[in-house]
């Protein structure tokens, strides 16, 4: 699959099992002005202020008020100036997961992928990201692909989901219509499911038809409606 051929303007999450070929798949997508890919090969520096302007540097950017948009983003990502002048290698990885996604957000490519980076995060900090990448998303047209083995702390932010399967696309596009029309098929594979289209569906069986919800309490809240 073609960068080009992804639905833009949107939060897409790039899922399979452990050893499916995410990582592989991931790998035809180059860094580049257009595509900032985010992982641990992403340090680029030993020093997190220059980590955080190396692709600034590398892509030859001028940027107007650089410098003003530098404190914007370390403000965003909620980035100590403390650790600033730190050593990459001194610091923890939740620290080093935000700096390394705002060393690609200064740059401001128009595609952004996660690859793997977002488990090292606690849960508040995992909702301030996707916060933020929802923002880029409606106000500054930016696609976001996150790579995940997690389906489900990922779900209720997409929009659209890739299933890779043996290193190959198994399905691909509006994330209700891929779960909900392709239900038999992943449970066959054994490919995971989110748990909210999961519990939809024992509901279905039971008779109860339940509107498409993003995430568990967004369900519950239907499921009341319905059986009370």
């Amino acid at each position: 699959m073609q960068i080009e051929l992804i639905n833009r303007n949107s939060i897409i999450g790039l899922v399979g099992n452990s050893g499916s070929g995410k990582s592989t798949f991931i790998s035809y997508f180059k860094p580049s002005k257009k595509v900032g890919v985010i992982n641990y090969d992403t340090v680029k520096e030993s020093n997190v202020r220059k980590q955080l302007y190396y692709y600034v540097m590398h892509y030859k950017y001028k940027i107007n008020e650089l410098d003003s948009r530098f404190n914007e983003i370390i403000k965003m990502l909620s980035i100590s100036e403390d650790i600033l002048d730190k050593s990459i290698y001194e610091i923890s990885d939740s620290e080093l997961t935000k700096v390394l996604i705002g060393s690609v957000l200064l740059y401001n490519p128009d595609f952004i992928i996660v690859d793997e980076l977002l488990n090292d995060l606690d849960d508040y900090n995992k909702e301030k990201i996707f916060k933020l990448f929802m923002k880029l998303k409606k106000f500054f047209n930016k696609t976001i692909i996150v790579v995940t083995s997690d389906i489900d702390y990922i779900f209720e932010y997409i929009d659209d989901v890739i299933i890779i399967d043996e290193g190959k696309v198994l399905l691909y596009g509006n994330k209700f219509e891929v779960y909900n029309n392709n239900y038999e098929l992943l449970l066959g594979k054994k490919i995971r499911i989110p748990e909210v289209i999961q519990l939809k569906e024992k509901m279905k069986k039971k008779g109860y038809i339940i509107d498409n919800c993003d995430s568990i309490n967004e369900l519950i809240k239907a499921i009341y409606r319905c059986v009370r």
